[in-house]
């Protein structure tokens, strides 16, 4: 007697076929009974959950659930005895070290060969980094808002203060353009530190560049100090306006002028706190002006605002003088603040 097995063979290779899928998948694929006992357990769960087919074949799938969302798994199983099919579901299961993962779940239900539900298969797919990556957009996107908001503000205060202090058109456009434009090179710097500050070295070196027409008009020199990004504008901004006023009456508007920039961490017992002052040296001698332009404002009011600590500027014979004493906390991240990045190292001279 023959018989044609042709047919047997056929599914018993592609039973082989789809256990190979399930046993070399990255998802991990589970299946349980009507009343949530695991069944089966591939590779892939092994590494999602950390369990071994051995220490979880034949217990409750509220294993892998957090206790304050045991609810979820009834009315799971209250659509899988429906014959519903459940799919991206996504929602959170716990490890066997404790943590938690953020899965996307697809449940469909078994049914045997008169059509009967008699359990359920479940692929887990580990969604907790593109869950991450959404929350850190989701975060980027508020910083951004903020910051445009922010930068906006500044731009209309600098359109507001030139408009108001130029003597003619042109003044003011001149004026209004150069801020604008250290503005800019002040989240360039900014932007290279991903916005998470700057050095104080970096931002001096920066700002004064334009204004180095030659070799030792600057002398800056100070140990290392990393600012979080709103000080670093406001002192951006601030060394801008020193900047242009120097090169309009100042010790840069002869031959044989030069600015010392120097900063320091001097101890006076109550926390941490850094000094900088801006000194000009043989330039003309220095008159102390009639009327407070948009410069004086803006160093003396808000830039001290902004570091949270004081601003004084001092019109001696000798040259110009900005005193900036501002203090800033040990492990103190905000405005002023300093980070972990400050090493209190003495930066050598740079000379612009």
């Amino acid at each position: 007697m023959l018989v044609d097995i042709t047919e047997r063979k056929r599914a018993e290779v592609l039973a082989e076929q789809f256990a190979a899928i399930v046993r070399s998948s990255d998802d991990a694929i589970i299946s349980k009974d009507l009343d949530g006992i695991i069944a089966s357990w591939n590779k892939g769960a092994q590494r999602l959950f950390g369990y071994t087919a051995e220490e979880i074949v034949g217990k409750s799938i509220m294993t892998l659930i957090p206790p304050d969302r045991h609810g979820e798994e009834a009315e799971i199983l209250g659509r899988i005895r429906a014959g519903d099919h459940i799919e991206h579901y996504e929602t959170i299961r716990q490890r066997k070290d404790g943590s938690q993962v953020w899965a996307s779940l697809t449940i469909s239900p078994l049914k045997d060969s008169r059509g009967r539900v008699f359990g359920a298969s479940k692929i887990a797919r580990d969604m907790t980094e593109r869950r991450r990556a959404d929350e850190h957009r989701t975060i980027l996107m508020g910083e951004l808002n903020h910051r445009v908001k922010n930068t906006l503000a500044v731009i209309q205060s600098i359109a507001s203060q030139t408009l108001g202090h130029a003597a003619t058109i042109e003044d003011a456009r001149e004026a209004f353009g150069s801020r604008l434009i250290n503005l800019a090179k002040a989240h360039d710097v900014l932007t290279r530190e991903n916005w998470t500050g700057a050095n104080l070295a970096e931002i001096v070196s920066d700002t004064v560049k334009p204004h180095a027409s030659s070799q030792g008009r600057f002398r800056i020199e100070g140990p290392n100090i990393h600012l979080a990004p709103s000080p670093t504008l406001a002192i951006a901004m601030a060394l801008h306006e020193l900047c242009t006023n120097a090169a309009k009456y100042g010790a840069l508007s002869n031959e044989e002028g030069y600015v010392v920039i120097a900063w320091t961490l001097p101890d006076k017992g109550d926390g941490r706190h850094w000094m900088l002052q801006w000194k000009e040296k043989d330039g003309p001698k220095v008159v102390p002006p009639d009327r407070q332009g948009f410069g004086s404002l803006m160093i003396e009011r808000v830039l001290a605002a902004e570091l949270g600590g004081k601003v004084h500027v001092a019109y001696e014979s000798s040259g110009l003088v900005c005193t900036i004493d501002a203090p800033m906390p040990a492990g103190h991240h905000g405005m002023g603040g300093l980070d972990d990045r400050s090493d209190g190292k003495t930066h050598p001279d740079r000379r612009g």
